[in-house]
């Protein structure tokens, strides 16, 4: 690991370290059609992720009991502070993750053990658990959630949070790594991440060439949510150019950020929302585990 992550890896000696870390990293880094320094959105600003990281942190610290407590605590806080949802779907991603860490956090994990925690915290969750968790989402109101005729991520609680979770995982990669115990974060996403950085010899850098592989390598399902699967399908296409050419990096950066008119004429932007918050939980991971 290269270009400034082994120093802030020494640096988080706690899991609430690497909250903090994992969310500043994910949001600085200058990713196609997110917010970061200097790009911010009309309603989203890289100030309202700086200071959702620190809330998250403080929701984590001491641990709670459970991560559904923490989940639901920061979306209040956040909800509260900034008056908006800035990052329900790294919250769902964080918690688990941070729950089996925080188990003993003197102990760095290897990625199979942690694998394996991640599978128990999940199969462990409780129906408080999951009122708490559907609770935390109807406080963020995402974006394009939706509905079906099974399960209504958006309406009351069923006993089972991972019931509904199964229902979405078709349509929603969060979804999916519940219905998979994070088989998808540790065996796909990881990797790429990982072998980003290195690449780079950069870790910012790193952050950015990753988004891009993993947006070539399958649909955004937030873009999927919001836009239907043809525009997410068509994002995808899109990423696969030479992710080193800035001028053909900028013109797809551009191509997001002018996005697809609505019904209206109104121009909304297409942001890869869901791919930023595996980024997210990926740098988590790497900065907390055995090496």
């Amino acid at each position: 690991m290269t270009g400034g992550l082994p120093a802030i890896r020494r640096a988080c000696t706690r899991p609430v370290d690497a909250i903090r870390w994992a969310c500043v990293l994910e949001a600085t880094a200058p990713k196609v059609g997110n917010v970061y320094p200097g790009r911010d959105f009309d309603d989203l600003t890289y100030l309202d992720f700086v200071t959702a990281a620190e809330l998250t942190a403080s929701a984590f610290e001491p641990p709670p009991p459970s991560f559904s407590h923490g989940v639901l605590a920061a979306c209040n806080a956040s909800k509260k502070q900034l008056g908006t949802n800035v990052n329900l779907g790294i919250l769902l991603l964080l918690g688990p993750l941070v729950q089996v860490d925080a188990a003993d956090e003197r102990v760095r994990l290897d990625r199979s053990t942690w694998s394996r925690g991640v599978t128990a915290v999940l199969d462990s969750m409780t129906a408080d658990d999951s009122k708490r968790l559907y609770a935390a989402i109807n406080v963020a109101k995402p974006g394009g959630m939706g509905q079906s005729d099974e399960m209504d991520l958006s309406g009351p609680p069923p006993q089972e949070f991972l019931a509904a979770m199964r229902h979405a995982a078709s349509r929603d990669r969060i979804a999916r790594n519940y219905s998979d115990g994070f088989a998808d974060l540790f065996d796909h996403v990881l990797p790429v991440v990982q072998q980003s950085v290195l690449d780079e010899h950069d870790l910012l850098s790193g952050l950015v060439l990753a988004q891009l592989r993993l947006l070539a390598a399958e649909p955004d399902t937030l873009i999927a949510r919001k836009f239907g699967d043809g525009v997410a399908r068509e994002v995808q296409q899109r990423a696969r150019f030479d992710h080193r050419d800035a001028e053909q990096r900028d013109a797809f950066d551009r191509y997001l950020r002018t996005g697809t008119l609505d019904l209206a004429g109104q121009s909304n932007r297409i942001n890869p929302g869901t791919t930023a918050d595996l980024i997210a939980a990926a740098v988590y991971v790497l900065l907390r585990e055995a090496v």
